[in-house]
């Protein structure tokens, strides 16, 4: 009942929020009654349908945070599925992948990957000689594997050095003796891509690595819109502008890893650049902890929506939103 009532709560804020500030664009501008709106999307929050440039650096950039991957034994010929979606051990046992044959990947480095199923839980090993299963709740050093590839072939290796293998049995061991060759053996592996959809500001941060990120993002941030923008737009009748943010701006210079700094100064210069024009700004929360809705303008690692269902992150969508309005408060004053 609590969880539900701060989400209705945190919907009807965010709707106040809106209408609070398309009233003062409307109502502040000189007579006019027409909003005249564009949106700045792809600038403050990533989205790398709108300019896909932004990833083409990332090593193994086939390989982002919420990519799906499948794994099929060249040996046995049979797909590894975690049982149950999760929750029980992992068998190359399939001769046809589907939702349980299918993992998102949580990239740890440029070759380092976490491994989670359709119903959440990750691939875990003990180390040498274990038995893989989909048990871990969270991920930490058993749940990390390098992956080795040689065109669609790979070799997945434990953190502890062991080489993952496709018995006879159909159990995933973590027991291969020696290094795998690329020939037909049982620690080789033919990997599908099914999805790589996610490039948003998680998948771009954690990709490059904060310094080659920051990097990326601080000239994306200083050329893809600048005062000449706006003084364009005012020289066509446009009026307001919306403007996308994510959650990690009230965090700013040095928001939760991995996001990159640096959006705030962004959206100071916006406001200011706005008002040399009397162009009015709506600030468009555009993704919230946990995400929203799954998608990579919400800034989601793996595609899972998690703010619905945890108490934490609407709390925080909440001191998001109030920190935004108590800054920019003497700006909507004026401009009512």
């Amino acid at each position: 009942m609590e969880l539900a009532f701060s989400k209705w709560v945190c919907a009807f804020l965010l709707c106040c929020s809106l209408i609070f500030s398309v009233g003062c664009s409307v109502e502040g501008l000189a007579g006019d009654s027409k909003v005249k709106a564009v949106n700045l999307g792809g600038w403050l929050v990533v989205e790398g349908w709108i300019k896909p440039s932004l990833f083409d650096g990332i090593p193994n950039g086939d390989m982002l945070d919420g990519t799906e991957v499948q794994f099929k034994s060249v040996t046995l010929q049979k797909y590894l599925a975690a049982e149950n979606g999760g929750g029980m051990n992992v068998t190359a046992s399939r001769d046809v992948a589907s939702l349980w044959e299918t993992f998102k990947l949580w990239r740890v480095s440029e070759s380092e990957f976490q491994f989670r199923t359709s119903q959440g839980q990750f691939l875990t090993c003990d180390g040498e000689g274990c038995s893989v299963s989909a048990t871990a709740e969270s991920p930490s050093t058993s749940e990390t594997f390098s992956i080795e590839r040689n065109n669609s072939r790979v070799h997945i290796k434990h953190k502890s050095g062991a080489y993952l293998q496709a018995t006879i049995g159909n159990q995933l061991t973590g027991d291969y003796p020696g290094m795998p060759g690329w020939d037909d053996n049982a620690a080789t592996f033919e990997m599908v891509i099914v999805a790589n959809n996610l490039h948003g500001d998680y998948q771009l941060a954690n990709g490059y690595g904060h310094s080659e990120a920051k990097k990326v993002l601080q000239r994306h941030r200083n050329s893809f819109i600048t005062v000449e923008d706006f003084n364009f737009l005012y020289r066509h009748g446009i009026n307001t502008v919306r403007i996308p943010v994510g959650w990690w701006i009230a965090f700013d210079p040095d928001p939760p890893a991995p996001f990159i700094g640096g959006t705030l100064e962004s959206l100071e210069n916006a406001f200011s650049w706005a008002q040399a024009y009397n162009i009015k700004c709506i600030i468009d929360l555009h993704a919230a902890p946990g995400s929203q809705n799954g998608m990579e303008h919400s800034a989601s690692r793996d595609g899972f929506t998690g703010w619905s269902t945890s108490l934490d992150s609407i709390s925080q969508t909440l001191d998001v939103i109030d920190f935004l309005a108590s800054r920019y408060i003497l700006d909507m004053l004026l401009d009512c």
